[in-house]
């Protein structure tokens, strides 16, 4: 037998030794995909698409079948989860080129439509009376309940010029409006205002904080901090309604207000890989300026990592209300054809270990908001001044006396006797406002009169009843101040824009920014 060269026995034996590890990994991987039930699941989907293809005697619709088993997958996961089609990434392209064409909301799903979670100041839907929390039921007669928020959202953006027809259900008043709203390209102004107050405190109103919000804030800082005729007591960042947006522009505008090495925020994922902190990295731009930021239930998100680390770290105090309570971080995944998932990847804590949301609430969302260390009662969630907004009827009367208004208020306060001329207004033009109270009050006298109660109790609901009505009347004076604000506020934007708005009218007149300054000056 003639022996093989040295060369080609190694030769053999090493392709021996592969071909068992091939075997051995193909093995192991077969242990491992029935092990795993997860992979299972998908390999018996597999087989179930192949028995209907082979034995179902019907037409099969595949495209709309695989649609429906891929929206059913992300029914199991958290609202932020979801497909997005090509066109949808195209769409957040273009939002972070830093304007789109819509009506101006930021929204999410909800079982209804449409829950709206921030309205744009400077938006199409703010000047029709739109509010945060509303649900947007219906666009141009077309029923939006259980439609993918994606989906949804495309119905509300179109051309510059358009119009859309857009019904919204208000919980808070259990009542439906439906307004036409004029589509226009919507400009993403990061940072409508920024200025000093009255009593030289620095104030930045942020809306969001997508691409180029951190920039803005700086170029805001530079240019007033820079200022040699005027030095600021104090800064007021104003988070109010914020709905968040980038983590990146999150973590970047906190690292503006500390000094180099303080934890501002981590997150963690399903992997260990995914685990990420992220510190300061410079100075403190403001020099360790007394630092406040307002928020409320509709600052989310990013909006949350910032008042939160600043909070955390003692830089800050947060003043307001409870903020919305989404401590969830989404990343994206595009695929050849232009498609891609939004996903929930982790959830952010903060200095502490302080978690938002609990380890299994990306699908169950049981979150909560930061409390504010002062607690404010924003007078335009109570339900009279919802009503108010809801009816538009503030908007008609401060477009029809603008001048009027203007010119009062330009060396004066608007009296009283606004308060009075409103209330005529609005009654004439059939604002009636009825309580839950009244309206239990009306239901009790009804049913005394139903059910043949004496004459004493039915005497006695009678008078709840005109006690609660005339409490309901009493609601144009309760809310008298809130009134000339508002109607002064719109005056001004109408006719000499948002920045002069803020100038002349928010910063002077807000309370919660009164508030503010005052709790900035004792410290």
């Amino acid at each position: 037998m003639r022996q093989l060269p040295l060369f080609d026995r190694r030769s053999i034996v090493l392709s021996a030794l592969f071909m068992f590890l091939i075997i051995l990994i193909s093995g192991s991987a077969g242990v491992y995909i029935l092990s795993d039930k997860s992979l299972q699941e998908a390999f018996y989907f597999i087989n179930f698409a192949f028995r209907l293809e082979e034995y179902y005697p019907g037409r099969l619709d595949w495209e709309r079948m695989l649609t429906s088993a891929r929206n059913a997958m992300f029914d199991q996961l958290d609202r932020y989860s979801g497909y997005m089609e090509s066109r949808q990434f195209e769409q957040l392209d273009e939002e972070l080129g830093g304007s789109y064409g819509g009506i101006g909301v930021t929204v999410v799903d909800h079982e209804q439509g449409l829950l709206i979670m921030s309205v744009r100041e400077n938006g199409p839907a703010a000047e029709v009376g739109l509010l945060s929390g509303d649900v947007i039921i219906a666009t141009d007669d077309i029923n939006l309940a259980g439609m993918n928020s994606e989906r949804a959202t495309r119905l509300l953006r179109g051309r510059e010029g358009t119009r859309v027809k857009v019904a919204v259900f208000r919980p808070v008043l259990n009542d439906t409006l439906t307004v036409t709203i004029t589509r226009r390209q919507v400009d993403l102004l990061h940072v409508p205002f920024a200025g000093f107050t009255p009593d030289s405190m620095l104030y930045i109103r942020v809306l969001d904080f997508e691409a180029g919000t951190t920039r803005d804030i700086k170029n805001a800082l530079d240019s007033l901090l820079g200022r040699k005729d005027m030095r600021p007591r104090g800064i007021i960042l104003d988070l109010k309604g914020n709905p968040g947006g980038l983590f990146n522009e999150a973590y970047h505008t906190a690292n503006l207000f500390l000094d180099k090495g303080r934890f501002i925020v981590g997150t963690r994922g399903r992997s260990r890989w995914k685990e990420e902190k992220h510190y300061s990295s410079g100075r403190d731009i403001t020099g360790g300026l007394p630092l406040a930021v307002i928020i409320d239930g509709g600052s989310a998100s990013s909006a949350e990592i910032v008042s939160g680390a600043l909070r955390q770290l003692k830089r800050a105090v947060l003043i307001g209300d409870t903020t919305f309570g989404k401590g969830l971080v989404q990343g994206f995944t595009r695929f050849p054809d232009g498609s891609g998932l939004r996903l929930t990847i982790s959830r952010y804590y903060l200095e502490g270990n302080v978690y938002l949301n609990e380890f299994d609430t990306a699908l169950n969302e049981v979150g909560r908001g930061l409390p504010p260390d002062y607690y404010f009662p924003f007078t335009e969630r109570q339900l009279f001044c919802r009503q108010l907004e809801n009816s538009l009827i503030l908007q008609q009367f401060a477009n029809l006396h603008q001048e009027d208004i203007i010119q009062q208020s330009e060396n004066f306060e608007l009296d009283d006797r606004w308060v009075k001329t409103f209330e005529e207004y609005a009654k004439k033009n059939n604002f009636n406002f009825t309580s839950p109270r009244t309206q239990i009050a009306e239901l009790l006298l009804d049913l005394s009169h139903l059910e043949g109660r004496s004459p004493e109790i039915r005497q006695k609901a009678g008078q709840i009843l005109k006690i609660s009505r005339e409490s309901d009347m009493r609601k144009f004076y309760e809310y008298g101040s809130y009134i000339k604000i508002r109607l002064r506020q719109l005056a001004y934007e109408r006719k000499f824009g948002i920045y002069r708005t803020y100038a002349d009218v928010i910063i002077r007149s807000r309370p919660d920014i009164r508030l503010s300054a005052q709790i900035l000056k004792e410290q």
